[in-house]
């Protein structure tokens, strides 16, 4: 009932801009997904509209579409490995600055088939356009050392790779479903280390290489039950919140000492 009432308002939205050759609309089946300690992941459906598409998108098709999912951003800090004698070990630091901390994409084919470099530069779609290296905070002697010994390039690959091995950065063609008319929809998978915070799901109508329409909605994912109340006391009072967790430590530590002396 509710993914139908949905569509019609997407419809509806369309029909009352149809001035435009072409335009599309496009919302979430859930605008909020909710994290509490069982959380194992969840699956957001954008739904979405495309005047002037009278029939399923295919092969044959002028037109392509692709999502961004994006946010929130945040710092990061690259250590990377560094040899040392014998043994590998992380070595100093270089931080990133206001870097999404998730980051997905998802489209009727590879991007690189239907969206010049240039396009994909302009709107940041694909991790090689986030212009990582720009963010790199190279302020301090150490950090400047990092920089010069490994190179932007590879820091860059690095948090990259880091954020495609917890599932946090991908790309995924294939992912847009088209149904009748000018109905299509875009599944995507969120993994439980999907970060908190706000997001935006933006989505092109890309046409011989152009972006000619563009629509976006908005996602919050949010802690409830006792792990929303950790969580805004590590964020809100966070003297507190360390003062909490040693006492929790050494209360933990006290009943297993009590368990073996039994």
């Amino acid at each position: 009932m509710r993914t139908g009432g949905l569509i019609c308002a997407l419809l509806t939205l369309l029909a009352a801009d149809a001035a435009c050759a072409n335009d599309i609309a496009v919302a979430l089946t859930d605008s909020v997904v909710e994290v509490d300690a069982g959380f194992a992941g969840a699956r957001i459906v954008l739904f979405g509209a495309v005047e002037g598409l009278a029939a399923p998108a295919n092969e044959a098709s002028p037109y392509d579409i692709v999502a961004v999912l994006r946010g929130p951003d945040a710092d990061f800090r690259i250590r990377p490995m560094e040899r040392r004698g014998l043994i590998w070990t992380r070595g100093p630091g270089i931080r990133v600055e206001g870097a999404p901390g998730f980051y997905i994409v998802a489209a009727t084919q590879p991007v690189e088939d239907f969206a010049p470099p240039d396009l994909r530069r302009a709107l940041e779609i694909g991790a090689a356009h986030l212009d990582i290296a720009a963010r790199l905070d190279a302020s301090d002697g150490r950090a400047r050392e990092v920089l010069a010994r490994h190179g932007a390039q590879a820091l860059t690959e690095a948090f990259l790779e880091a954020g495609r091995e917890t599932g946090r950065f991908r790309e995924i063609a294939g992912a847009v479903a088209f149904h009748k008319g000018p109905l299509f929809s875009i599944a995507i998978d969120l993994p439980p280390t999907t970060p908190i915070g706000e997001y935006e799901a933006r989505v092109y109508l890309i046409r011989d290489g152009e972006a000619i329409a563009q629509d976006s909605a908005a996602l919050s994912v949010d802690k409830v039950g006792i792990e929303r109340r950790i969580y805004d006391l590590a964020h809100q009072r966070p003297i507190a919140y360390g003062l909490f967790c040693v006492a929790m430590s050494l209360g933990a530590g006290w009943l297993a000492a009590a368990a073996f002396r039994k």
